[in-house]
Order: structure tokens, then sequence, then C-alpha cells
């Protein structure tokens, strides 16, 4: 299109030097990959939100469950950011991403240096911010691995009255409290010869936590 003799005589510039094609600017995509910076992110995030509660119309929730995800997102060349990752074994990204159902609230783009609860916290206050301006009675429960088991998002929720779900990685503590399921089961094995799975409730508190808290086992 630089060459175009229609556009260069619009903008009176004419022929294929370097000052007739000063006209010609870099692709939209790359302008806007440029540009974009943090307040950005926070602008389209918002505006995410936003349509995710107009989705609603005027019905009320009683409950949102919020899934926190981290996955890989593999690169191939020398990307500004990646990282060697031993639990996915190649370069890549760590992208967090906050699902409510299948809608997508939050996608967010990370080095794979830095731990899968990074900024988890941050972004779950903010989210129970406005989604309880728009619907304050609603029930708010967020759902994550292991990942996500750090001390200071659980005692956030707790403090603000939000219901939390997250996995727990076991240890030999965790083992010998459950042991007495794990004899129950193997016992029921041993008699029907069928699969069994069996449930039961703890309250452990790991070293680095200030309270104890329910588990299930």
């Amino acid at each position: 299109m630089r060459l175009d003799p229609a556009l260069q005589t619009a903008l009176d510039k004419r022929g294929k030097s370097a000052e007739a094609q000063l006209g010609v600017s870099s692709r939209t995509r790359c302008r806007f990959e440029a540009r974009s910076d943090r307040q950005v992110a926070v602008n389209l995030h918002r505006v995410i939100v936003d349509q995710f509660i107009a989705s609603f119309g005027k019905k009320i929730p009683e409950e949102l469950i919020l899934d926190f995800d981290a996955t890989d997102d593999p690169v191939h060349g020398e990307q500004i950011g990646r990282h060697f990752s031993g639990f996915y074994n190649g370069y890549c990204f760590l992208p967090l991403y906050v699902f409510c159902g299948e809608q997508l609230l939050v996608a967010y783009l990370r080095s794979a240096k830095h731990d899968a609860a990074l900024r988890a916290a941050a972004i779950w206050k903010l989210l129970t911010r406005r989604l309880r301006q728009a619907w304050p009675q609603v029930r708010l429960v967020f759902r994550g691995d292991s990942g996500f088991c750090r001390d200071r998002l659980p005692s956030w929720c707790e403090r603000n009255g939000v219901d939390y779900l997250v996995g727990l990685q076991k240890n030999s503590r965790l083992l010998m409290m459950a042991a007495p399921w794990r004899t129950q089961a193997q016992a029921d094995f041993a008699v029907s010869g069928r699969p069994q799975r069996i449930f039961g409730q703890l309250a452990y508190r790991a070293h680095t936590w200030k309270r104890e808290r329910r588990v299930i086992a």
C-alpha cells in the first residue's frame, strides 16, 4: 500500500524514496502491543468483568464460584520473560486465568520463574470488591489447586467473609492423621474387592499458618 499511487497522491507524496513512504505506519497490532501498559490491562479487565456482571441482567446470583488456575504457555523462541519450568519440562510463560463457569474474568500473563500464586490474592481482592459492589449479598467462593495454598490468601478470605476451597499437598503428618480412613478403605476393599472412596475431616495447621484450618481427606 505504501507504493499505491492513489494513497501517495492523497498524502502529497510520490515515488519510492523513504520520504515518500513516511505516511505509512506500523501494523495496528504491533502498535497495540508496543503501547500496552499496566493501565491498558486494568481497563481491559474492567470491561471483561463489567460484561460478566451485565450478562446476569436483573437476576441476582446467590453464589459465584471463581476458579483460579495457572497453566503453561509454551514458547519456542527468545521471547522476553520466558523461563524454563521443571514442572512443565520446557520454556514457557505461566499465565493466571480466572473463570466463573465458562466465563473468563482474568487472563494475566506472567513469567514461569514466579510462583503459581503470584498476584492471586490481589486479584481475588479486586474481584471481590467489584462483585460485591454489584451484588452485596452474593456468596463468593475461591477455588484453586494446591499451588494457591498460601497463608495470605485464605487469611484474607477469613477476614472478609469469603469462602475458599484449595488443594493441599500431602505430607507425612497429613498421611499419619488420615491413616484411620486409609485403613478403613483398605479393609473395605479386602471384603468387597471394589475400589473405595472414603472422606474424613481433620483440623490441621501448617508451620507457616497462623491458625488451624478444616481439611478434608
